[in-house]
């Protein structure tokens, strides 16, 4: 008589249970009530509010100058963001279909020609000899702001008119038009540079440098963020003014939206949300944001056509 195991028992039952779950589960789907359970013969992958869904906008943003384009623990804030994110949504992407792409302004030409975003949003990069001829389409201004400079509040006073950074080592971040700025205004002047504004600031801080040059919202985003405010954007003091409007009048810094492809429509179109986002009071909501955050007002002759009248 032949023996039979119990392990070999136990196999066929389970076998025989495996079979009948399938049958089952087949009935179930073919009768549509088995979507409670995630569908059949579809893997379904689970969602995170933190993941972008469906088609998405990748837009290059700075994300180290508070008040403008601001990263903190993968949250983006600052006027330039809320204006990238205005125009992302009237082109028809949601808000979780929005990538930031953080950039340094020196790359900001390589990484649309890559394809690694869409659009750029923040201050126009310098455009060289080299990227001049580019096809790169650019938007109106959204935001102009004067060229300034940030110094130590305690030798805030040594700066008083333009005589007075003949030999002082002023920073400017590359990419930007900064550089040329200075050096073509101010002879004496010695101009280092550095891949980003913290690091100027940092520079700044150590006494690396005598004073950072910048647009004058950046400058107060960064001065916002320095403990007790050991640091001061020439212009509000007295004191200073005159060296203020010197700098002021040597250039004002735009801040534009930029596009992978000089396409006539799309930065048509681009402008034309921009003026919407004028008219419906957005952005003068946006800056008035930032006058809270940072403490900067921004220049209101320089800006007539964004100012919601």
């Amino acid at each position: 008589m032949r023996r039979i195991s119990i392990a070999s028992v136990l196999r066929q039952s389970r076998e025989q249970c495996r079979a009948s779950l399938r049958r089952i589960y087949a009935t179930l789907c073919s009768l549509g009530l088995l979507f409670a359970v995630g569908g059949c013969g579809v893997t379904q992958t689970p969602t995170s509010a933190d993941v972008p869904q469906g088609p998405t906008i990748a837009i290059a943003v700075t994300n180290d100058v508070p008040g403008l384009g601001f990263e903190h623990e993968g949250k983006y804030s600052g006027f330039d963001i809320e204006v990238a994110r205005y125009v992302a949504q009237k082109l028809g992407y949601a808000e979780k279909q929005i990538v930031f792409k953080p950039v340094s302004t020196a790359s900001v030409v390589q990484t649309l020609e890559d394809s690694k975003a869409d659009l750029y949003v923040s201050i126009r990069p310098s455009l060289t000899a080299t990227t001049a001829g580019r096809q790169l389409g650019v938007s109106n201004a959204y935001l102009i702001d004067p060229l300034a400079l940030l110094v130590p509040k305690r030798l805030q006073d040594e700066f008083t008119d333009s005589s007075s950074l003949d030999n002082r080592k002023i920073c400017t971040v590359k990419g930007t038009s900064d550089a040329n700025y200075f050096a073509s205004h101010v002879p004496g002047v010695q101009v280092e540079q550095r891949d980003t504004y913290p690091q100027c600031l940092t520079a700044l801080l150590s006494g690396a440098v005598d004073a950072v040059g910048a647009d004058a919202a950046v400058l107060a985003g960064l001065a916002s963020g320095v403990v007790e405010r050991s640091v001061t954007v020439l212009g509000d003091q007295s004191a200073s003014d005159s060296l203020a409007a010197f700098v002021a009048g040597i250039a004002q810094v735009p801040h534009v939206v930029m596009v992978r492809q000089s396409d006539g429509e799309l930065t048509k179109k681009i402008d034309n949300i921009l003026r919407d986002m004028a008219e419906d009071g957005t952005w003068s909501q946006a800056v008035e944001t930032m006058r809270k955050d940072v403490g900067y007002s921004f220049d209101e002759s320089l800006n007539v056509t964004m100012r919601r009248h």
